[in-house]
């Protein structure tokens, strides 16, 4: 295994979907950091879990913060305050990402994920199980782009959206910031910012209030 302290801020079922990922990457997670008290001290996958969140600034090393709710993400990174060098991008490797694909720090690339060229991927952003994000693809930071959904070419997902599980976006298509997608929806046309949105073709049945 490479050295180097890594810890999950998250011990739910993604920090341990992350976990398991760091492991397939050549790492093993120096522990969880979870606020549920219950879990203090009990190892899950057999990492410890060692603190709870606010004890990441009393620790020396990297962290990934594996929460899928994207507002509690930007809260907890918000509150940390950690420069971007003190986060670890997570990559599954069988992911399949183009070569000039960037990829902001602290986010997370799960198993079966296809990223094609051109694409840039944000800061503290999850592109979750066998999800494929096509060519030019500008997916800001604190998305969540959940299992089996996919993006055409040219598609901008907004900061803070989440696109559920099997969404479907066809190319030149732009879903703006804090909206949310609803699973199985297929987006033919843009999503204004702060919008809950579901169906086939996807509409907009709501705003969701003035999170930033």
């Amino acid at each position: 295994m490479k050295s180097v302290n890594i810890y999950i801020i998250g011990a739910g079922g993604h920090g341990q979907v992350v976990a398991d990922t760091i492991i397939k990457m050549g790492f093993f997670p120096k522990g969880f950091l979870d606020d549920n008290k219950d879990l203090l001290g009990k190892k899950i996958l057999g990492i410890p879990v060692v603190g709870n969140v606010s004890d990441a600034k009393n620790l020396s090393g990297k962290f990934v913060v594996a929460i899928g709710d994207n507002f509690m993400r930007k809260t907890i990174v918000d509150k940390l305050e950690f420069s971007d060098d003190m986060y670890f991008t997570v990559i599954h490797p069988s992911s399949v990402i183009g070569d000039d694909v960037e990829i902001g720090v602290g986010s997370m690339i799960i198993g079966g994920t296809v990223i094609n060229t051109g694409t840039i991927i944000g800061k503290h952003t999850i592109v979750n199980t066998s999800a494929s994000i096509d060519h030019h693809n500008k997916i800001h930071d604190f998305v969540h782009i959940a299992p089996g959904s996919h993006t055409g070419g040219n598609v901008e997902i907004g900061y803070g959206s989440f696109l559920g599980v099997g969404v479907s976006v066809i190319p030149g298509v732009r879903v703006a910031e804090w909206s949310v997608i609803g699973a199985g929806s297929v987006v033919i046309s843009n999503i204004p910012s702060h919008s809950v949105a579901v169906g086939v073709p996807c509409k907009v049945i709501k705003h969701n209030g003035g999170k930033k």
